[in-house]
């Protein structure tokens, strides 16, 4: 089967923005994510996850999926996590590749089609790499450097300083995460841990457009914390063999102790349909 219909079903690109109160910076966010997906080409979706925002968020990610069937938007109900949603948005893609994208605009997505040209040239893996910048306060410049160090000493996956979670996986790193369904809690180490082929593209720090961060001091430290804890654990779990790695991603899920049982009913869908408008005005959105 060719042309559209064919295209919306087995798209090339996946792109999963996990979003929390983004309602202001949502819609500077979605025309450029527009604009810049145009040089990637007409093959293409974009899973939007709500993970409880109490904005107004998910009444505009709702307006977004209505104007186009590319686009979807899942919502976790209550708060779970970043982590969760990113899981939940990727259980739901279906395209060739996934690429990762915060919505407050620090992530470039004109670097889409650099990331995609890279992963046409073989890398399963096309990670975002901040350039070193005196940007974006010291106090967390001065925090990542600590957990940087700390993550060198105590964990056996690598995780490289100015890398995050902008990141392009294939189908196949794909594939394997989500046969990991214990590991979602922290996704940067669990596509770390993976022995793909990987490649870095590089991007000066910008500061949000619009609202606040949802990260206080205090989140980030415990969230630095579990995910030390997280990649110490999995350095105790033997790789799979392919074989088995085979056998588990035919029956991959993500389970509801990582999601909400709303995400994970999504698994194992592969096309995406426009869910329904139906929503609160942000105006009238609840405390």
């Amino acid at each position: 089967m060719s042309g559209p219909a064919s295209a919306r079903r087995s798209p090339r690109l996946s792109v999963v923005v996990a979003c929390r109160d983004e309602a202001a910076v949502l819609p500077a966010f979605h025309a450029t994510l527009l604009a810049d997906l145009r040089g990637v080409g007409p093959r293409w979706e974009i899973v939007y996850v709500d993970d409880g925002s109490r904005d107004g968020t998910l009444y505009r990610l709702r307006a977004f999926a209505a104007a186009d069937r590319r686009v979807a938007c899942l919502s976790l109900g209550r708060r779970r996590g970043k982590d969760a949603a990113m899981a939940a948005g990727l259980a739901r893609t279906a395209g060739d590749c996934v690429v990762f994208v915060d919505a407050d605009l620090q992530h470039p997505t004109a670097l889409l089609a650099p990331m995609v040209e890279q992963h046409t040239r073989g890398y399963e893996q096309v990670v975002a790499r901040r350039r070193p910048s005196r940007s974006g306060g010291a106090g967390r410049r001065l925090g990542s450097r600590v957990f940087h160090l700390l993550a060198r000493v105590l964990c056996d996956v690598e995780l490289v300083e100015g890398t995050g979670d902008f990141r392009l996986i294939s189908r196949r790193v794909a594939t394997v995460a989500l046969a990991r369904p214990g590991q979602h809690g922290y996704m940067r180490g669990l596509f770390s841990s993976l022995p793909f082929p990987s490649a870095y593209v590089d991007y000066d720090w910008r500061p949000r457009a619009a609202g606040r961060s949802a990260w206080s001091t205090v989140a980030l430290v415990r969230y630095g914390v579990r995910a030390l804890i997280a990649c110490r654990r999995r350095s105790s779990q033997p790789p799979r063999t392919p074989g088995g790695v085979e056998r588990a991603c035919g029956t991959a899920a993500i389970t509801t102790g990582a999601v909400s049982a709303s995400a994970a009913r999504v698994v194992g869908r592969p096309g995406l349909r426009t869910p329904s408008t139906a929503g609160s005005d942000p105006s009238r959105s609840g405390p």
